[in-house]
């Protein structure tokens, strides 16, 4: 194998970081301004002519050549938008790139080169003196000129092949991705690539809804403030204490706190009814005040405009979804991140609203039309992005979703088979849950029993205590009553979860302190290099980065001192300390199955004629023609699980649903 590191340099007028790499690569404006690459490690060299020849062109002849880059998505866009059409090569597939990024997703440590570079302490590290200066070339002086000049040039081609140097040594000190995964990272490239098709008309008609909306709004604001505009946030403040009320701080997360909630709040959004403004009796006038401000602010509103940045010339929006973007390894969204549309708060009766009423009132443009029809008219566009996305003429969207996946995964890791057995016969576990809660029989009529019932079967399995099931799902509950409802998880529905957690976190704690692999509920732990791996059933591994040994107290018992580990994870775009727990090790284990049920049936269906084009949580979704459109074939590939699945006695469900507009 021969192996070509390789960068790419470029000029836009494009925002890359809002458009993602296809569309800036397509824009006319785009420029390459340098491209350096080197072989098998050596020093790096510029291709001084974009025309092709050289040892470049031989190496893109062979097969034995595998091109490496980091962020590989952006030089791929490149190479098949300009370097193919405008300059003649050709083009590099999928199969001969390598991705140093994925490998340090995978492997859990910072995903931008120069933080990859210091977190594995290695001795070279990016020219950031030099990014800079490429940065500042895409955009105009005063006078309307692009800086060429040859010095400036010089600093590129510096900062590009000082570039190739890092990448190549944070590759040779990660290396390949394993089979598996690389069969993985394929497959979410060719997912990426096809990307989804938006409804640009749709999504203008919806900005405009939005925009017409904020007239009176703003109008209003102004006149219960005085004159102020939304954006004054200091005299805000000063206003809201003329009307008696202190607010201490304006952000999103404080006002979805005093107003209970957001219209921004995702379907895997945890909503704290009781948290520090819960019991805040808010003067009208600050309420409405609060309430506006958090519409005009809206962060869903705000993919209005990331769907415009990021479409690309056909209608399709692309590379929407990270590899490996969590720990155990599902996907994450970017760009106009397709996997935190906010949850529809909007009913007729007490059904959402047909997805057909929503797109012809938001086609109108007509805020009033909207309002009179389904509610306010923000809400109703906040509720309706996901309509945005649609399938292409001749084509139609499948959708299978994993039912409760996760509950279903933890009960039969930890051996809970009377539960499993009961989901496997189709019974309401709900229902059965909330019967052992309330010493009665439950059946779905008592639809709040139930609920609770429902909260406590998904939300308890990670070790979750009685204070975070109060805040999480506790609007009228007592505290006594939610130590119950975790007891009665805990000691009479599933009384083997708990051994679960506690001996997870026992084989991982003594392979830290150790140094010798230890496994637990079918799952090794081993120490590799500077990682904790845990081997899962499926005989993938998840990765712990830097786990250290340590000693603390107790919560439940001051005076009880344990032998426990810490490790590191990306947070907020930081390395962050995180204590390792039972709860926490069951989740990521649990979490890590679920991807691996789901992988295997993406790979099934992508090679039975449902080409997918995205994944959100536990769904897949497909884009077949219509004449391929098979329903209960797609739940029925879903559904043929693993010969591991099977052996754990894993109960898979699939609720399913097909349209020509994304709905879920």
């Amino acid at each position: 194998m021969i192996e070509v590191t390789l960068d790419f340099e470029t000029a836009s007028t494009v925002n890359l970081k809002k458009s993602g790499p296809w569309p800036y690569a397509e824009n006319p404006t785009t420029e390459i301004l340098c491209l350096w690459y080197d072989v098998g490690g050596g020093e790096p060299r510029k291709c001084d002519h974009l025309h092709p020849g050289g040892d470049l062109l031989r190496y893109i002849g062979t097969d034995e050549a595998i091109f490496i880059a980091h962020g590989a998505g952006f030089e791929k866009a490149i190479w098949r938008k300009v370097m193919v059409p405008e300059f003649g090569w050709p083009d590099i597939p999928n199969k001969r790139w390598h991705d140093t990024q994925a490998v340090c997703a995978m492997k859990v440590i910072p995903q931008k080169l120069e933080k990859a570079l210091l977190t594995l302490g290695l001795d070279e590290q990016k020219d950031m003196e030099g990014s800079k200066v490429t940065v500042a070339l895409s955009k105009p002086s005063k006078k309307g000129y692009f800086d060429r000049s040859p010095e400036k040039l010089a600093i590129v081609d510096r900062y590009c092949a000082q570039d190739i140097r890092t990448e190549t040594l944070l590759h040779k000190r990660l290396g390949y991705l394993p089979p598996g995964e690389r069969q993985v990272w394929l497959l979410n490239q060719r997912v990426n690539e096809r990307g989804l098709r938006l409804d640009m008309d749709f999504v203008r008609q919806a900005q405009k809804v939005v925009d017409r909306a904020l007239v009176p709004l703003e109008a209003e604001f102004k006149q219960l403030t005085g004159g102020l505009d939304i954006g004054q946030r200091d005299r805000i403040i000063a206003w809201a204490k003329g009307q008696g009320f202190t607010l201490h701080d304006m952000t999103a997360e404080r006002i979805k706190d005093l107003l209970g909630g957001s219209i921004d709040d995702a379907e895997d959004d945890e909503t704290d009814p009781h948290g520090a403004g819960a019991h805040v009796v808010l003067p009208s006038a600050v309420r409405r005040v609060l309430t506006i401000r958090q519409l005009a602010g809206s962060a869903s509103v705000k993919k209005l405009a990331a769907m415009e940045a990021c479409v690309c010339a056909d209608g399709r929006a692309r590379g929407l979804l990270q590899y490996h973007g969590t720990g155990p390894g599902r996907s994450a969204g970017r760009l106009l991140q397709p996997q935190n549309f906010p949850r529809g708060t909007l009913t007729l009766g007490k059904a959402p609203p047909p997805v057909g009423m929503v797109v012809e009132a938001i086609m109108t443009g007509d805020p009033d039309y909207v309002e009179m029809l389904l509610g306010p008219p923000i809400e109703t566009v906040v509720g309706g992005l996901r309509h945005a996305i649609v399938s292409e003429p001749g084509r139609t969207f499948v959708s299978g979703d994993y039912a409760g996946i996760q509950a279903r995964v933890v009960l039969a890791l930890a051996g809970q088979h009377d539960k499993t057995a009961l989901m496997a016969s189709g019974a309401d576990v709900y229902c059965d849950m909330a019967s052992k809660i309330y010493h009665r029989p439950i059946t779905k009529a008592d639809k709040a029993e139930r609920q609770t019932g429902k909260n406590s079967v998904l939300g308890l399995g990670f070790q979750m205590g009685w204070r975070k099931f109060l805040l999480k799902y506790g609007k009228g509950l007592t505290e006594e009553f939610c130590q119950e409802v975790v007891r009665v998880y805990r000691k009479d529905w599933a009384p083997r979860v708990p051994y679960l957690w506690y001996g997870l976190e026992e084989a991982a704690t003594e392979a830290v302190w150790s140094k010798r692999p230890c496994t637990r509920y079918g799952v090794e732990y081993r120490i590799e290099d500077r990682w904790l791996s845990a081997r899962l059933p499926s005989g993938r591994k998840i990765w712990y980065f830097n786990p250290q040994p340590i000693k603390r107290r107790m919560p439940y018992d001051q005076d009880v001192i344990k032998e426990c580990f810490t490790y590191q994870a990306t947070k907020m775009g930081q390395m962050k300390t995180i204590d390792a727990f039972g709860g926490q090790l069951t989740e990521n284990v649990v979490m890590g199955i679920e991807r691996d049920i789901m992988t295997n049936a993406m790979f099934k269906l992508e090679a039975n004629g449902f080409p997918l084009v995205l994944d959100v949580h536990d769904e897949i979704v497909g884009e077949p023609l219509k004449a391929d459109a098979d329903e209960k074939a797609f739940t029925e590939i879903m559904l043929d699980t693993q010969d591991w699945v099977k052996a754990m006695k894993i109960p898979i469900a699939i609720e399913t649903w097909q349209g020509e507009r994304y709905r879920k």
